[in-house]
Formats: C-alpha cells, structure tokens, sequence
C-alpha cells in the first residue's frame, strides 16, 4: 500500500493515494491503515480482491531493494532465482509471447497444513487472444479447455461438431452468465456536436437495441437501460428510477423523435440523408476492443443503425483504441462499466475532476466522457463518503440520475452475457461452474479463475 501510495506509476495508485495516509504492519497478521478522511468503502474498494480491481499484494523482500524509480520496469521474473515469487498453487515455468504456462505446486502450503487440497489440474497454459473462429476450431477439435467467450451462433457451431460442451445454463438460453460490465456508447462530451444533450439524445433514438442483439449476438445479450448489471442488489437501483426511464427511456428507439431532436438543433438532411449544418455532417467515428464478446460484435450494427439514422458513422477496432479514448482522440466508443453492489463506482466516471480543458488530451480512468455536471459531482461525492449498504446512498443516487437521465453522457445499450465455452472432453460437467453450482463464475482471465482450477476433476 505505501509503495502504491507514494509511486505514481504504481498500479492503482491514484485510488490508494486518494484515501491513504500509511500503513503499518502492527505484527505478522495485523496491517493499520491511516485514512486522509473517512473512508468508509476502502475495503471493498481496494482491499477486495474480485473480478479485476484490488491491491495486488507483492513479496516485500524483493520489492523493497527496488529502486522507487524502476519500480514501474521491474519484471520480477528471474527463473533462476524463482520469480515471481507467488502464495498460490501454481509456479510460472515459461512465458513468451506465444504462451504462458504455470505448473503445480507440490509443495503449496495450503495443502501442506490442509487448508486446501492440490488441484487436479496439474499444468495451466494461456494462450493469446484470439478470433472467434480460431477458438472455435481448437473447441472442436479438443485442443483448449477454455475460450474466452463466443457469440451464440459460433457457440451452436461448435456445439454441433463437438456436443461435449457446456456453458453456464449448460448450453441453454440465455447461455452464458451475466457479466458485471454493462455497454454503452461513450461519446467525447467536449467534442460538439456531442457536447450537446439533444444530439446525444438524437444519437440514442436512432440505436435499435433489438437489432444489435439480434444481428450482433444472435440473441445471446438484453437490452440494457441504466450502465449497471441486473444483479440483486442492483435491483433497488433500477427501481428507484423506473419512473424516471418512463420519460427518459435510455432504450427507446424512435427515429422520429431523433429527427425531431437533430432539426430543433438547426440541422438539415443532406442529399444522402446525412445531418449537416453549417455545411458540415455529422460524423461519428467509433472505435473499441479488437475482439470483445460484448463490444465488438455490436459496433458494426450500432454504426449501420447510426447511419441509418442520419448520421455519418464509422467504426474500427485498432489495437491502440485505448490510447485513442484515453487521448480524446476518439468521437465515440463502445465500452463497459462496472458495479457489483451500488452504481458508485460507475457515477464517479462523470465527475468533473476528471474531465480535461479542451476535447484533446489525456484523461484519467474512468472519466472517458469528459462530462461536468457541478450538482450531480456534489450528490456522488456525499456517495463515497458513505458505505456502499448505507441507507442513505440510495437517495442521493435519485437526486444524481435526475440529472443524469436527461442529460444522458453515456448511452446505454447491452448486456454483458459471456457465453464461455467449457470443455467436457477431459473435466467433468459436475466441477464446472453453472447456474445451479455458482461457486465462482467462469471468467478465468479474473483473479477469482483460479477456484475454478481448485475445482476442476478429471473424467476417469
């Protein structure tokens, strides 16, 4: 934590800086930890270790002769010396770029003391991302366990030429399990004509969500009204603002009220039916992840509703698509959000702190829409500073979305619903996660993967 704390160039250190003064280890099992200020959602924040937030804890012996200022170049990997030094089962034996590869542990000591028996999977290998169809043919043909996700028609696909395949409703509708990172249509808010709220209105009406379901996932994602999963306790969330969505319906699709919207701003169809004033179109170029289960199949469909609806869009999928959203660089991109237990984590992306002068120029995560709204900052604000389960976070959250629904900054779209594929050929259906045995769920690349390779048995 102090070295998060003092190193900018540590991972997390903007969210550990915000809230801590120091640490100290008190003794072996005992770590005090001084606040700049209350910090009543510090643990499950920081300390939590889910999905892909947390501190990572690192081996102080080695870290400690680090030079501060190399700390950001350090490997820790040393095969010779027995980098990286890891508590969990599994050792790292070989990384390149073509694979990395973690045999077991025989002598992990939570099996020695019988905290946890040795994992039956007795060898890891990671491969690089891929393309649908190259997973979809080492599936078929039993060379992985795993892939990352595949729309459903792939998944059927695969399915049909190799039925020893399960997924998380064991391979029926709606297949996969419901991901914590909702979609939605990021615009850069400082670049006009999207720095108006009735163009981005405009831009909302022309999106039909059914059709990027349809002809994007086949089927396999629903329609998403607020940026923040479905889970139980996010349901009281999307209650508290149903009457709002009444007037405000984030998934409306309508062209006529988009029309309506772009000709009461002074534009005008162009010879091919694009929106232009002042001589100039619409243009919207929207870029995201090169291979996503749920942004990438969508950006092609969103683009032809888009221009369907008068608005010159494109899209890209470059590897540096990132950079480009970090950099402003970008008009528009399709990208997630993430809440488990309150939408805080999602409403601090639209503070005003974050949002840079101009259209151009770096911004810090997760303020990609670059949209300042004074009121709203004050009620997320009076959030954080309460406990995630506070009674009292629910009100504030009605007085910020009053402001935030209409106003509309980020326009939601989809689900996230990742339909993974899970290989029966060699591990039994039974220790795979599933609907009915949600031990953990099944995205390997989160730090919680590895209860799946706990569980995992081998078919005899």
């Amino acid at each position: 934590l102090n070295m998060a704390n003092t190193n900018p160039l540590s991972a997390r250190h903007g969210a550990v800086n915000q809230w801590t003064d120091e640490a100290t280890a008190i003794d072996d099992h005992t770590v005090h930890i001084k606040f700049t200020g209350p910090s009543p959602r510090y643990v499950w924040d920081l300390l939590i270790f889910r999905a892909d937030i947390g501190v990572p804890w690192i081996p102080k012996h080695i870290f400690e002769d680090v030079p501060e200022d190399e700390l950001a170049e350090f490997g820790h990997y040393d095969p010779a010396k027995g980098w990286p030094v890891v508590t969990g089962p599994y050792r790292l034996v070989h990384t390149d770029v073509e694979k990395k590869i973690w045999d077991r542990r025989d002598d992990w000591w939570a099996a020695k003391i019988g905290f946890q028996d040795l994992p039956q999977v007795e060898r890891l290998i990671f491969l690089p991302g891929m393309n649908e169809i190259t997973m979809a043919q080492l599936l078929i043909t039993n060379e992985i366990d795993m892939a990352f996700s595949l729309t459903v028609p792939n998944y059927k696909a695969v399915v049909a030429q190799n039925p020893n395949m399960t997924t998380h409703y064991y391979g029926e509708p709606p297949f996969g399990y419901e991901d914590w990172w909702p979609v939605g249509l990021g615009l850069n808010t400082k670049r006009p004509p999207f720095d108006n709220k009735n163009v981005r209105w405009a831009i909302s009406y022309s999106i039909n969500r059914d059709e990027v379901i349809e002809f994007g996932f086949g089927g396999g994602q629903i329609v998403q009204q607020l940026p923040w999963p479905y889970y139980a306790p996010m349901q009281k969330y999307h209650d508290e603002v149903a009457d709002l969505l009444e007037t405000y319906d984030t998934s409306e699709y309508n062209p006529e009220k988009s029309a309506a919207l772009m000709e009461g701003e002074g534009y005008t169809r162009d010879g091919e039916g694009f929106w232009v004033k002042d001589g100039e179109r619409v243009g919207i170029h929207i870029v995201t992840f090169p291979q996503h289960p749920s942004t990438t199949p969508a950006a092609p469909v969103v683009t032809q509703n888009l221009r369907r609806g008068g608005f010159d869009a494109s899209f890209s999928t470059p590897t540096d698509f990132i950079d480009q959203i970090f950099q402003g660089h970008a008009d528009g991109f399709i990208w997630g959000h993430g809440s488990m237990v309150d939408p805080e984590p999602v409403l601090k992306g639209y503070r005003c702190e974050l949002v840079t002068e101009g259209e151009i120029g770096f911004i810090a995560y997760p303020g990609f829409y670059r949209w300042c709204n004074e009121e709203f900052d004050s009620y997320v604000e009076q959030m954080t500073a309460l406990p995630e389960d506070s009674p009292g976070v629910l009100p504030l959250y009605r007085k910020a979305m009053e402001i935030w629904l209409p106003e509309l900054p980020d326009i939601p779209l989809t689900s996230t619903i990742i339909t993974l594929p899970m290989n029966t050929t060699y591990w039994t259906e039974e220790s795979w996660p599933h609907n009915d045995n949600q031990y953990v769920h099944e995205g390997f690349w989160h730090r919680t993967g590895l209860h799946i390779f706990l569980n995992l048995e081998p078919v005899e």
